[in-house]
């Protein structure tokens, strides 16, 4: 597995080189292996001085002690992920073919811009969206403007949109607008058959903890859901990047 070192480069200043060392170290470690610095060096085609310095440029005292330290953290991430497992179960109750429809229409419209809506308690998942889209490399806007939807200027080939109710008027006007300019739509409500969810191409229906509270003034964990079902569809999507630059460099 590729780890994101993103972080840790920029902090330490690595280089190409560092990275590249640092991603074998961590697979290393993920795969317990027990290397000395020398029979590790050789495998990685560099000097146990270039082992030894990267542990120095990380602030750990040499090869071994980086080896003990990030063994913590990369069983502690190992952790995290069984916890997870119990968090999102209610995903397995969602279709593959919906998962995978939705991962098509990320990478269809890869070098096309990514409409997301949403509205009220809706708003900041919106925005956690775009942010996380963009991270990904996606180009996301998120908007609720009339004007964006109506005519198309962005020349968007996809849509997501969020709505509990599924049925909120404003929202809905910017579906049929994108529906109308043959834009993919994509959308998380908790509610089957809502004007949006059935304008939509594809719906993620999520449960509604409490139909009637218009309000949210009681405890509802639709928006939990639809941010850890997010996350999880982000997680697929990278590893699927991930597979096919492996492939590529297979091949080439």
């Amino acid at each position: 597995m590729k780890h994101d070192i993103y972080k840790l480069a920029d902090q330490y200043h690595l280089t190409g080189s560092d990275q590249q060392l640092l991603q074998a170290v961590l697979e290393a470690v993920e795969q317990h292996a027990q290397y000395s610095v020398r029979v590790f060096a050789a495998q990685n085609y560099v000097s146990p001085a270039a082992v030894i310095r990267l542990s120095k440029k990380l602030g750990y005292t040499g090869y071994t002690d980086m080896i003990y330290q990030l063994g913590f953290l990369v069983r502690n991430e190992d952790r995290n992920k069984a916890h997870t497992s119990d968090i999102n179960s209610f995903i397995g109750e969602i279709p593959t073919e919906q998962i995978e429809a939705f991962l098509d229409g990320l990478t269809r419209n890869r070098q096309r811009t990514i409409l997301v809506a949403g509205t009220g308690f809706s708003e900041p998942l919106r925005d956690f969206f775009v942010r996380k889209l963009l991270v990904m490399g996606y180009p996301t806007v998120g908007t609720n403007s009339y004007e964006v939807y109506e005519t198309n200027s962005l020349k968007a080939g996809l849509m997501i949109v969020i709505s509990k109710s599924g049925s909120t008027d404003t929202i809905l006007k910017l579906v049929t607008d994108a529906k109308s300019h043959g834009i993919e739509i994509a959308a998380f409500t908790g509610a089957a058959n809502s004007p949006i969810a059935r304008n939509a191409d594809l719906s993620f229906i999520l449960l509604d903890d409490n139909i009637l509270d218009d309000r949210n003034l009681t405890a509802n964990y639709f928006y939990a859901r639809v941010l850890i079902l997010f996350e999880y569809l982000m997680e697929k999507s990278l590893d699927r990047s991930e597979a096919v630059a492996g492939e590529g460099a297979t091949s080439g």
